[in-house]
């Protein structure tokens, strides 16, 4: 903003310099382009909020996206104790049918099926925290885009109304 007001007095006290050099300056002349000037400062200013109200908007999703990521990890070991405890059932339910056939648990089939049935829950176990961590990277990478998209906002805002006040400036120059 001290950009802005810098640049409106450079253009209204060039133009005051310029009528009081002996230009041909109506004072209708000089108040409309105070008031053109005006218009232009607040039509900056509003741009720069603009974009400000753009990039608090995206602020506000990062801190949400980060704000998921403690709820992400508590669903992740909820998952995962389920899968444990339907992995111990399993093997109970598996270990019960075979005691009651009268088969020896100890070894052969009983002892390869309890094998293989705790590589499965492994890979099931791995296979959560793998989604879990995959999920917990995405919500980092959507934060990171939100603020990315923040500073663009602002900084698109600030080049804007930069246009605006050079624009004004170039038309009043060009009015002498």
């Amino acid at each position: 903003m001290e950009m802005v007001g810098a640049l409106l007095t450079t253009v209204v006290g060039g133009g005051a310099a310029a009528a009081g050099g002996g230009a041909a300056v109506t004072a209708g002349s000089v108040f409309s382009t105070l008031l053109q000037g005006g218009a232009t400062l607040l039509g900056m200013m509003a741009t720069v909020d603009a974009g400000e109200q753009e990039a608090d908007m995206y602020e506000a999703k990062a801190i949400d996206a980060q704000a998921e990521k403690p709820l992400e990890t508590l669903q992740g070991i909820e998952r995962r104790a389920s899968l444990k405890q339907e992995m111990v059932e399993a093997l109970g339910e598996q270990e019960v049918a075979f005691a009651a056939s009268g088969v020896d648990l100890s070894f052969g089939t009983p002892a390869e099926a309890r094998k293989t049935a705790l590589r499965e829950g492994d890979r099931a176990l791995t296979s959560e925290n793998a989604v879990e961590e995959t999920r917990l990277n995405r919500l980092d990478e959507r934060s990171s885009q939100y603020r990315t998209s923040a500073r663009r906002a602002r900084k698109s805002a600030r080049r804007n109304a930069l246009m605006q006040g050079l624009s004004f400036g170039a038309s009043a120059l060009a009015r002498g």
